[in-house]
């Protein structure tokens, strides 16, 4: 029975491996902690979100802006193209 029983840890040992259990206050209080850690991040990420926001806004009243000028600049390649063409034929 000693062969059997001597690998076996005792119960000291046993006492010093068992990690101890956090009581409701120190969950408690990791809970707060995660909270508060999760408020930073999100408004970090609302910030980068809102600078996206803003940089597509931006790109965008530039890429219409170009849109027309390039229309514009259409347009009048189409009237000096009519006008030889106009001329070619007389």
């Amino acid at each position: 029975m000693q062969a059997a029983i001597a690998p076996l840890a005792t119960r000291e040992e046993l006492q010093a491996a068992i990690v101890p259990l956090a009581t409701k206050a120190e969950l408690r209080e990791e809970g707060e902690r995660t909270r508060r850690h999760f408020d930073v991040v999100a408004e970090s990420l609302r910030d980068d979100i809102r600078l996206v926001a803003e940089g597509h806004i931006d790109l965008d009243r530039r890429m219409r802006a170009r849109h027309r000028e390039l229309k514009q600049a259409d347009a009048q390649l189409d009237v000096r193209v009519t006008r030889l063409e106009s001329t070619s034929r007389k």
